[in-house]
């Protein structure tokens, strides 16, 4: 089984990243001052906070059409293809970076494999086997976890070698979630020190940090997305709200809520840290993405039109590499239900 890792560039990509970089635009930061109107839960192991008054903020695409052009924008996605066989589990995964320049997006690309096994025999093999079972700080045997450590390591790493600095970045999915969040939490920090600011878009969401803990909300959505969809406008977000993990201060996040069109929000998140320093830039951050909402256009599956083409070139990076084919060179037998059809 041969290394597939590879970068595919553009051939503008760095030269697209040395022209911006040479303009030498830094974004000025500004620290905030948070509104006190704080929610424990009853555990009071967390803390949610509004930072803004509780009430609908309508969205101005016009303002966002014209802000767009003053910021360097890029956005990331992701795709990934999974096999499962006997010997193992393997993992395809095409991480995307694009910039938007003025004319065309500049896309560059990075495809990794990995293949995770139980088997020492079969890891001797290749460096880019991995174990599925290793132990962890505590000593702990654990199994299953490698390939997720592997995905947010080579993802934070991508974002923060290729990211250009003082940009504004997409990122499509949550800044904390999985057992890895901290990496992430890790490199926002990176991103930040160059000036980067980094958005999280996140759809399709069930969670209820804020209908758990306002006590007049309670009992009466299902989730904060159905809250916001039966209490605002399309067209419009909801407040800003910080929630904070009170045993480790650094899993903390700000958050609201847009609902752009007459059907399911989106969350739009960012590590605490980027919002304290960027808050003076958050009016016009929204309003750009409700524009790009509006961009892509589409009503079925609202995306932010930059993520919604990172996400094409990272799945035509998996077709490129035709990750069929490549499967049938490995001497590896496929499981019953992967043999029906190739997925993941």
């Amino acid at each position: 089984m041969g290394v597939l890792n590879k970068i595919i560039l553009h051939p503008k990509f760095r030269q697209t990243i040395e022209d911006l970089n040479s303009n030498n635009i830094h974004l000025p930061q500004h620290p905030i001052v948070e509104q006190p109107h704080i929610f424990l839960n009853q555990e009071g192991n967390t803390k949610l906070t509004n930072v803004e008054e509780i009430k609908e903020y309508k969205l101005n695409a016009t303002a966002g059409s014209e802000n767009v052009h003053k910021y360097k924008i890029a956005a990331y996605d992701e795709s990934i293809q999974k096999y499962d066989a006997l010997e193992g589990n393997a993992n395809f995964t095409a991480h995307s970076l694009v910039l938007m320049d003025k004319m065309e997006y500049i896309p560059v690309c990075l495809a990794t494999f990995y293949f995770y096994t139980r088997s020492t025999e079969i890891k001797s093999k290749s460096d880019n086997i991995r174990p599925q079972r290793y132990l962890n700080d505590k000593g702990k045997e654990e199994t299953g976890l490698a390939s997720d450590k592997d995905y947010v390591k080579d993802k934070c790493d991508f974002l923060i070698d290729n990211t250009p600095n003082s940009s504004l970045l997409f990122v499509d999915g949550p800044i904390i979630g999985g057992d890895y969040f901290t990496e992430m939490i890790r490199a926002n920090k990176k991103l930040l020190d160059k000036e980067i600011i980094p958005i999280f878009i996140v759809k399709n969401s069930t969670t209820n940090i804020v209908t758990e803990n306002i006590q007049s909300l309670m009992g009466k959505y299902n989730s904060d997305m159905h809250w916001i969809y039966k209490n605002i406008k399309a067209g419009s977000r909801s407040n800003f709200f910080r929630y904070e993990d009170l045993y480790n201060k650094s899993n903390t996040r700000t958050f609201c809520y847009i609902k752009a069109f007459d059907l399911s929000p989106i969350r739009v998140e960012m590590h605490s840290d980027t919002y304290s320093l960027y808050k003076e830039h958050m009016k016009s951050i929204m309003d750009i993405i409700y524009y790009l909402l509006l961009v892509q256009g589409s009503k079925t599956n609202p995306q932010v039109r930059c993520i919604a083409i990172a996400e094409q070139y990272a799945r035509a990076v998996l077709k490129f590499i035709d990750v069929h084919k490549q499967f049938s060179y490995m001497n590896i037998t496929p499981t019953m239900n992967q043999g029906r059809g190739f997925g993941g």
